[in-house]
């Protein structure tokens, strides 16, 4: 019954509710689905990538321990990226000195040419040092909704925070964002 072909095509609900009845390969296959965009928001909202594998995998050991007292007020989406928020910013909080690192690895698709690439890779490196002279709370609001399409009241459940604080990140970040890469416009 834990075909992993079945597991793959039953809804984040199913395979939760599954997993709270002790079904570890429901839980996995919740992983396989979300770990993912986890990584890539951890990676992109903490400074030293080579500790982001630790961060997520401590965020879902948290979610399998406290599966059972998730109460399905939130998505199961929602839930990993708000667990996935504390430990990065309990991680930030037991080291005082952060080194800032490339957190943008996604370029364009299509195939640009030597141009194209040091200007991408100039904006890129740009954008990187900005964010990262952010505070983690706007820092997190920007890629969520941004990267990871998150709406305002997704946002303000995983970092929580009033949806009104997030809309206040977003502008004064996307405002900074604006004025600090203006040479960047085309």
């Amino acid at each position: 019954m834990n075909d992993p072909e079945l597991l793959s095509s039953l809804s984040d609900e199913t395979l939760t509710r599954r997993a709270q009845r002790g079904d570890a390969a429901a839980f996995d296959a919740l992983v396989q689905r979300h770990a993912p965009a986890l990584f890539r928001f951890v990676a992109r909202t903490f400074p030293q990538r080579t500790d982001c594998d630790d961060v997520v995998q401590e965020s879902l050991i948290a979610a399998w321990k406290a599966l059972p007292t998730f109460a399905f007020r939130s998505s199961v989406r929602t839930w990993l990226f708000s667990i996935a928020s504390r430990k990065t910013v309990d991680v930030l909080r037991r080291r005082h000195a952060v080194v800032v690192s490339d957190m943008v690895q996604d370029v364009a698709t299509t195939d640009p040419g030597p141009v194209e690439l040091a200007a991408d890779s100039d904006f890129l490196g740009a954008l990187s040092r900005e964010l990262a002279r952010l505070p983690y709370p706007s820092r997190a609001a920007w890629w969520l909704r941004e990267v990871d399409g998150l709406s305002t009241a997704e946002i303000a459940a995983v970092l929580r925070t009033t949806e009104g604080s997030v809309r206040g990140h977003l502008q004064r970040t996307r405002r900074h964002l604006a004025e600090a890469l203006e040479g960047y416009r085309p």
